[in-house]
């Protein structure tokens, strides 16, 4: 079994950030300001000696390429955000792919979100997922997302290279991109792309447009607050997925009066994983699960966070094992970790003034339980 850490781009200056932000923005200034909302809540979040790094440096990617191996990971599977034509964040996934020496393998999540200041609770647009009808445009991302594709450490599964969609169902030429897509991979010499949606909603128009696709990933810890929203209120399971089917502007409006009357929420870890098991007991063949380190968004919305009481690199390690092992014997290839340097939503696994290198350690007794699994049962 592969196991494959969800990677966070946004720790570098862009432009665009310092035009919407401030001057030289980066996911740093949110993790550095954030506060504690209670007693005995770990916040603000301080990377092992201070290292607030620029992932703009050829060097910290190298340090987070060896430290991943090192410790277990397979690989990372890249956030890539791609506006018809316009690339944003996209320095660290090329400095990675254009360093021979980086030995793990990788992937691509196409994050095909519109960018708006919904965290601060204003639905003003940043940059808007316009989904082009142009073919040209759709040439274009395929032909920039080939330069990875050929990369001999590039996730390929059957002769076709994974990408993963994280909200497949906002696409609005979504049949035709995939197909267009696995045609061009095709000429280019693969068997086709082997497509997975993320599956991060519970929505029937998610659900249909994941028929689409080869695999799905659960993506978690999205799919166990949605699951607990349901479950604490009737009225909820049925309004959520109709507001979904609106435009996704008023979605973002309506977003804004939400917030106006949020108030933070504290969730059981141990429940969490609970769901995460259940759910992998009774998923599809083609279905991967994801875990999460740790969950707490306090540094991007305030007093408006979610975030999880309970969660150590102890439990972290128990529950991972025993999903990994669960996982293994089904006979998946894959399982995702959320996140690699989540920082801003304290989902890490990068070492912390507080914990260290305890969760990265965590990570490589399953690998090596894994693998010696994996070595009794050839």
């Amino acid at each position: 079994m592969k196991l494959f850490a969800f990677y966070f781009p946004q720790f570098h200056q862009t432009p665009e950030n310092s035009r919407w932000w401030g001057e030289g923005f980066t996911d740093w200034n949110l993790v550095k300001q954030a506060v504690p909302l209670e007693a005995e809540h770990y916040q603000p979040r301080i990377p092992c000696d201070g290292r607030y790094y620029d992932q703009a440096d050829a060097d910290t990617v190298a340090w987070q390429a060896e430290l991943a191996q090192n410790h277990g990971l397979s690989g990372f599977n890249f956030y890539h955000y791609w506006f018809d034509g316009k690339l944003m964040l996209e320095k660290p996934m090329e400095l990675f792919r254009d360093n021979p020496d980086h030995q793990l393998e990788y992937c691509i999540t196409w994050a095909n979100e519109t960018w708006t200041r919904q965290w601060v609770g204003n639905p003003e647009v940043l940059i808007k997922q316009s989904y082009s009808d142009d073919r040209a445009v759709w040439r274009a991302h395929f032909d920039y997302l080939l330069t990875f594709f050929q990369d001999e450490r590039y996730l390929k599964r059957g002769g076709c290279p994974v990408l993963c969609i994280y909200r497949p169902e906002l696409h609005s030429h979504l049949e035709a991109y995939l197909s267009a897509f696995d045609q061009w991979a095709q000429e280019a010499g693969f068997n086709g792309v082997h497509f997975v949606a993320i599956s991060a909603y519970q929505l029937s128009q998610a659900e249909t447009a994941q028929q689409h696709f080869a695999s799905v990933i659960r993506f978690q810890p999205r799919i166990f607050f949605t699951a607990q929203r349901a479950e604490s209120s009737a009225l909820m399971r049925y309004v959520e997925p109709i507001l979904r089917l609106l435009p996704e502007t008023m979605q973002l409006y309506l977003g804004r009066m939400k917030a106006a009357h949020q108030r933070y929420h504290a969730f059981s870890y141990e429940a969490l994983w609970q769901h995460i098991h259940q759910l992998a007991e009774q998923d599809a063949p083609q279905a991967y699960q994801s875990v999460v380190v740790d969950w707490d968004n306090t540094a991007r919305y305030g007093k408006r966070a979610r975030f999880f009481n309970g969660a150590t690199p102890e439990t972290f390690g128990h529950h991972l094992a025993k999903l990994a092992g669960a996982e293994q014997r089904r006979g998946k290839e894959w399982l995702f970790i959320n996140a690699w340097n989540e920082w801003s939503e304290g989902a890490y696994l990068e070492p912390d003034e507080r914990f260290g290198y305890r969760y990265l350690d965590a990570v490589k007794q399953v690998r090596q339980q894994l693998d010696k699994d994996a070595a009794n049962v050839g």
